[in-house]
C-alpha cells in the first residue's frame, strides 16, 4: 500500500522554525510590543489552524486582534481574516515567508536544521521508503533538505506548488494514484482540514495525533 504522508508536525517538528520565520516576516521592522511568552504560547496553541504558508499571516493577525481586545476568539478571527484578506496579500506574504526561510538556511544551515527536529514517527522512516510519497504545503527545497539531513528516502515529494495547482491535497492524491495506477493508499496528516479534502474511496485517512492539529473524532488515530 502506498502511504501519502504530511511533513510538518508528522515527520519533522517545525513549529519553532515556523514561529520565528512567520513572525519575522509578519512584523518586519515594525517592532514587537507583546509579551513574548504569551504570544508564543498562543501561536503554538493555534498553529494547527494553518495549512498553506500564507495562513501564518492570518494566524498572526488573529493573535494580534485577540491581544488588542478586538476579538475574544482566535479561531473565529482566523476564519474572518481568511475571508477578508486579499489574494494579493496572501501571495505576497507566502513568497516572503519562503524567501525568509531560504535566508535562514543560507545564513546558518546547522541552526536551521536544529529548529526542525525529527519526530519519533519520522525516526521510523530513516532509510529507504519506496512506498512513501510526501504531500506537504512546505516548499520543496526545505522538505528535500530535511529529508536528506535525516537520511530519509521516499518515492516522491509533492509540495506547495503542486497542491495549489490541483486545489487541495485530496485532489492531488487522486491525480497521483490515477497517473501511477495505484489501487489502494493511506493518507496521514495532522490537519483534519486536509483529510477532509479526500473524496477518493481508494484512500484510507488517518489522523496524526502527535502533530499540531485538533482531532475531531472523524478519523482513526494512526498507530506506529
Amino acid at each position: 500500500m502506498i502511504k501519502f504522508l504530511d511533513f510538518d508536525g508528522v515527520i519533522v517538528d517545525s513549529i519553532y522554525e515556523c514561529y520565528i520565520v512567520s513572525k519575522s516576516v509578519y512584523f518586519g521592522y515594525a517592532g514587537f510590543k507583546y509579551n513574548k511568552e504569551e504570544y508564543k504560547a498562543l501561536f503554538y496553541k493555534y498553529r494547527g489552524l494553518v495549512r498553506p504558508a500564507y495562513e501564518y499571516m492570518i494566524l498572526h493577525k488573529s493573535i494580534e486582534a485577540c491581544l488588542e481586545g478586538e476579538g475574544d476568539n482566535i479561531g473565529n478571527s482566523f476564519r474572518d481574516f481568511s475571508t477578508i484578506t486579499s489574494s494579493k496579500d496572501k501571495s505576497f506574504y507566502e513568497k516572503e515567508f519562503f524567501y525568509k526561510r531560504s535566508l535562514y538556511q543560507s545564513d546558518d544551515m546547522e541552526f536551521w536544521i536544529s529548529i526542525n527536529p525529527i519526530t519519533p514517527f519520522g525516526e521510523t522512516l530513516i532509510g529507504s521508503n519506496d512506498d512513501v510519497i510526501i504531500v506537504t504545503t512546505k516548499n520543496k527545497e526545505a522538505t528535500v533538505a530535511l529529508l536528506e539531513h535525516y537520511q530519509i528516502k521516499v518515492a516522491d515529494i509533492y509540495a506547495n506548488e503542486e497542491i495549489k495547482f490541483h486545489g487541495n491535497k485530496g485532489a492531488l492524491i487522486s491525480y497521483v494514484m490515477n497517473k501511477s495506477n495505484i489501487e489502494e493508499a493511506m493518507f496521514l496528516d495532522d490537519a483534519v482540514g486536509h483529510l477532509d479534502t479526500v473524496k477518493d474511496d481508494r484512500v484510507t485517512c488517518f489522523f496524526a495525533d502527535w502533530g499540531y492539529g485538533h482531532d475531531d473524532g472523524n478519523y482513526p488515530i494512526y498507530e506506529y
